[in-house]
């Protein structure tokens, strides 16, 4: 009897203590609550009841019923158990938690702490590190409709990287993907990539195309893209993506791929071949850096005939429809590059120059004694253009150097004077016209001036935030004269030829591309830059307009060519981040006849919506209208809308209309009913329903 009233007398002084730790200043024991209290003999255990609640530092926990050893230092608790610290939070239904070596031990968690909520049987471990048997693993947000894990052991490093055992992926309660082990870590996207299309077009019929990429090992994401056309058949393809940083080693790139029995209606291709019913396409991309001096990028794309991305993936075959195959090392310093760039050519639809390879110095311009600078650029390259409809094969290895010099004169600050000379040399071991081989020897002489003016205006505009204006004005004259370019074009493969560009090229023999196309050259080149500034808190200053012209004169001219080029304007106006306005407009001053006229419209409202207006006018070509236009109605939808009018052959060449759809954190939807007028292999009409899983 006597040892009991002991017990209990002791009970009583611990909970005194725990009261007295409470109210001290420097907390240095727990201190626990409860409605009732007791004292449990057989166990040398105090034990809280009904709101149970133990204090350590910033550590709380609470449930039904606590019961703290001392000795161990202790507490188990069962019914409601919730364990606190800082921000992390952990929910079981019992478990034991040790105030001093901080191991715990539950079972059925659920613990969330952003981007990952889990469910688990059993944990065993500390708040920063836990072993978890029988998991699933939320990410950014715990709904059904978010992708989540099973692993049979899962171990759970705070903030840092998921490891598993025995892992399932899936969706909606289903999980359909297996894997021995899987490891994410948490700074990083988990599911890369994972879209879903479902829709409708009269070329494709009903469709429904998906994407999915997942871990498979530290940086590297493996996958499929799946595509069924009810018209034309099943397309499927690997994809996949990787990345890595070491210091300053960096290495990024994807690949994916498309392959399809087409039983559908092909039509003919560019070349007015008929389309083979087995197609296809790989496309592969790549960035590297290692140290500070070496990169390499490369990227290759295949397409088994001119048309597959056109009738199967639109959106990315618009936009690049003559696909580049490239692979270039680049070794940097302070001033120089040396590189070897490869460009091959997988396709059969369209000509390329090949370069098989071409090693290339470039020696940036460097000063010299007497304020003199010069800059090099050398090269040796295999060249090769396969034949192509009436055009033969051609090759040609060639050795090619320039070296340039200038000599800049200041006398005003507001004045510059740089006369050049450079020289350039070709050596063609496969020449044409009855030679071996020929060397072509070529020098320019010319100038660069510049005038420099400015003024500024104490104008103030609150509403468009001006504080004070600033004008800068820079005339700019150059002058090139190689009267010998053109000598030797009998003698030479024309591989680097001229192409057709609506804008004015490069002036200096050293900086021209087409090598192997030169003319005779003797030309003044005159420019005129505008810019209006104002003052900017944060970065000084910033622009508001830019008005700039230029034209070519050619004293001795190829025929077909004016003596005064067509004049070329550029207007870009900036005068708040909401609104932005572009013009280019190109026209001839022999007869005022407008060439070209390319204008933009921008208006943007982050929170609501965003408009862009845009014209695109080529004489004899076309003359079309665009309008984009988004406006959000919520936090969840966004009405789009986009519309081309071609006005030279009054029709509209698309018209679409669209929900977007924000369903939590994790997925996005859109749905797209298009309209289309004049394409020749394009639909007229187009149903789609997409939904896109954002990065998390």
């Amino acid at each position: 009897m006597l040892s009991a009233r002991i017990r209990r007398l002791f009970g009583l002084v611990l909970t005194g203590l725990f009261l007295l730790a409470a109210s001290a200043p420097a907390q240095t024991a727990p201190v626990a609550t409860g409605q009732k209290f007791s004292y449990d003999d057989k166990t040398g255990e105090s034990v809280f009841v009904g709101g149970a609640k133990l204090v350590y530092g910033d550590l709380i926990l609470t449930a039904d019923e606590i019961r703290y050893n001392t000795t161990e230092n202790s507490a188990a608790a069962t019914g409601h158990f919730v364990l606190t610290s800082g921000r992390r939070r952990l929910v079981a239904d019992r478990g034991t938690y040790n105030l001093a070596t901080k191991a715990l031990h539950v079972h059925n968690l659920r613990l969330g702490e952003f981007p990952v909520y889990i469910r688990g049987e059993t944990v065993d471990g500390t708040l920063d590190e836990m072993t978890i048997t029988n998991a699933t693993v939320f990410f950014r947000e715990n709904a059904f409709y978010t992708p989540s894990l099973h692993a049979k052991k899962l171990t759970y490093a705070r903030g840092k990287a998921v490891i598993g055992e025995d892992v399932s992926l899936g969706l909606l309660g289903g999980r359909f993907i297996h894997l021995p082990r899987f490891e994410q870590k948490l700074d990083v996207a988990f599911i890369n990539y994972l879209t879903a299309r479902l829709g409708y077009r009269a070329s494709l019929g009903v469709f429904g195309e998906a994407g999915l990429r997942v871990p498979v090992a530290p940086g590297f994401r493996l996958g499929a893209d799946l595509g069924l056309y009810s018209a034309r058949g099943l397309m499927a393809g690997p994809s996949g993506d990787y990345s890595r940083a070491d210091g300053s080693d960096t290495l990024s790139g994807y690949f994916r791929s498309g392959f399809i029995h087409d039983f559908g209606n092909r039509l003919n291709d560019v070349l007015g071949r008929p389309v083979p019913a087995n197609r296809g396409f790989f496309e592969w991309q790549h960035q590297q850096r290692i140290g500070e001096h070496l990169t390499i990028d490369g990227e290759f794309n295949y397409w088994r005939d001119s048309e597959i991305l056109r009738d199967f993936r639109p959106r990315e075959f618009f936009p690049n429809q003559q696909p580049a195959s490239y692979l270039e090392a680049a070794y940097t310093t302070d001033n120089a590059v040396l590189s070897a760039f490869s460009r091959m050519h997988p396709n059969q639809f369209h000509r390329v120059q090949e370069r098989l390879p071409e090693i290339r110095f470039d020696l940036l311009p460097m000063a010299l004694p007497g304020g003199f600078y010069q800059r090099l650029n050398a090269s040796v390259a295999a060249l090769q253009e396969d034949a192509f409809g009436p055009d033969p094969q051609r090759r040609s290895t060639r050795l090619d150097a320039y070296y340039g010099l200038t000599r800049p004169f200041a006398p005003a600050p507001w004045f510059t004077f740089a006369p050049v000379a450079g020289g350039r040399v070709t050596y063609y071991a496969d020449a044409t016209g009855g030679r071996d081989a020929y060397t072509r020897a070529i020098g320019e002489i010319g100038f660069d001036m510049q005038l420099r003016g400015s003024g500024t205006f104490d104008y103030k505009n609150p509403v468009w935030e001006i504080d004070g204006l600033r004008h800068l004005v820079t005339p700019k004259l150059s002058y090139r004269y190689a009267p010998e370019a053109a000598e030797g074009r009998a003698y030479i493969p024309p591989i680097d030829r001229s192409v057709f560009s609506t804008y004015l090229q490069p002036l200096s023999i050293g900086d021209t591309r087409n090598i192997d196309d030169l003319h005779a050259l003797d030309t003044l080149r005159l420019e005129l830059d505008n810019t209006l500034q104002t003052r900017d808190p944060l970065y000084g200053s910033r622009n508001l307009a830019q008005l700039n012209f230029a034209a070519d004169y050619h004293f001795s001219r190829t025929p077909g060519v004016r003596s005064l080029s067509d004049i070329h304007t550029a207007l870009a106006l900036t005068p708040a981040p909401w609104l932005r306005l572009e013009v280019y407009h190109r026209f001839t001053p022999q007869n005022t006849v407008q060439q070209e006229l390319n204008t933009a419209i921008e208006l943007v409202d982050q929170a609501w919506w965003s408009l862009r207006l845009s014209t695109h006018f080529l004489k004899q070509q076309y003359q079309e209208y665009s309008l984009d236009y988004r406006q959000r109605i919520n936090e969840v939808y966004d009405v789009i809308g986009r519309w081309r009018y071609d006005s030279q052959r009054s029709r509209f060449n698309e018209q679409t209309y669209g929900i977007s759809q924000r369903l939590g954190q994790t997925w996005a939807v859109k749905y797209e009913a298009s309209f289309f007028q004049g394409p020749r292999r394009e639909s007229s009409f187009a149903f789609n329903i997409e939904v896109e899983l954002l990065k998390f």
